[in-house]
């Protein structure tokens, strides 16, 4: 029986365990890097080389150009396509570190398609893998359990990688309408994963601050309103150097601009209608507000710069003003009510 087994409730409690837990941390990691979109490419392009050179091997040898491709062509029917090449590898970190996944309460989840790849064995999907809650309080316990002395950097980095792993996926989940059983486990479990971090002194992260937000949300009972908002930059800083509202302008298809700041009138609509969002409703229609006003004086400012030749932004004006007005509408319909 191996430690793992022996006392689940006390796991992270030995130097031992922490060890296994960033092994099975970074074995997700490399299998990630592995089958990542620079990874694919470059292996499609060495598949390619080699291919031209063993069509290249049989010519010399006598076929024809025709012949040479079918030859290898039926050749390369054998091979695996690169996402059934990825299903198996994940299949096989699954298995490999199954023990240590249940013991702490995760599993992994499916794959998560960022892009795609065109070959000969039709569209391959490239992605990610991440980290799901299976069992919250395993995994509440396991932080609960962990001697504060015994965490080092890599732990830190990897409970900061798993604890984001958990964000984003209940984040998805809720903005899809799809909550699930990890959904549930996260935000039921938030309170004990944050106490958990706090007392390892991991309080301090990224992850903790998100969570932290995430988790009051869901008491709140404005959980779905936060999280769409936040997905399209809706509480950002106006002018801050990430991309969002307040910055939309400065590249950009009109068509672009007025689905996305018809998106945000939409969440803003669907916040005001749920009686426990009044507060958080109020909060999103100033960041709006703001965040039209500083992308109306940055397009201004823009134009200038461009010149009267440039079409760059036809059209960014009508829904600069079709926006405002909506929010106009918004906000006097709010003080109506009040």
């Amino acid at each position: 029986m191996s430690e793992v087994d022996k006392n689940k409730s006390e796991f992270g409690s030995n130097p031992e365990d922490i060890i296994v837990f960033n092994e099975m941390v970074a074995t997700i990691k490399n299998h990630n890097e592995q089958f990542s979109l620079g990874t694919a490419m470059a292996k499609a392009l060495l598949d390619h080389v080699d291919e031209s050179v063993h069509i290249q091997e049989l010519v010399k040898a006598g076929a024809s150009q025709q012949e040479a491709r079918q030859t290898v062509d039926f050749v390369d029917e054998d091979k695996i396509s690169y996402t059934e090449e990825e299903e198996m590898a994940r299949s096989i970190v699954g298995v490999i570190n199954a023990p240590i996944l249940e013991v702490v309460g995760l599993k992994l989840s499916p794959l998560h398609k960022t892009s795609t790849i065109i070959s000969k064995k039709g569209e391959q999907s490239i992605g990610k893998v991440r980290l799901q809650l299976d069992d919250g309080s395993r995994f509440s316990n396991f932080l609960l359990s962990i001697n504060p002395e015994l965490q080092n950097d890599d732990f830190k980095q990897n409970i900061e990688e798993v604890v984001s792993n958990l964000i984003d996926e209940t984040a998805d989940a809720i903005a899809n309408n799809k909550e699930d059983k990890t959904t549930n486990e996260t935000l039921a479990y938030g309170k004990g994963i944050l106490a958990g971090m706090e007392r390892i002194g991991l309080d301090n992260l990224a992850s903790y601050s998100k969570l932290r937000t995430l988790y009051d949300h869901a008491q709140k009972g404005d959980v779905k309103e936060y999280v769409l908002a936040d997905k399209i930059g809706l509480l950002k800083e106006p002018g801050s150097n990430n991309y969002g509202p307040s910055s939309w302008q400065q590249d950009c298809t009109s068509e672009y601009l007025d689905t996305h700041w018809k998106m945000i009138v939409e969440i803003l609509k669907e916040t005001r209608t749920n009686p426990r969002a009044k507060d958080f409703f109020l909060h999103l229609l100033q960041s709006a507000q703001a965040s039209l006003d500083y992308a109306k004086t940055d397009w201004v400012k823009l134009k200038s710069e461009l010149g009267d030749n440039d079409k760059y932004g036809e059209g960014f004006d009508d829904v600069f003003e079709t926006i405002g007005l909506e929010l106009i509408s918004l906000s006097s319909a709010e003080k109506e009510i009040e």
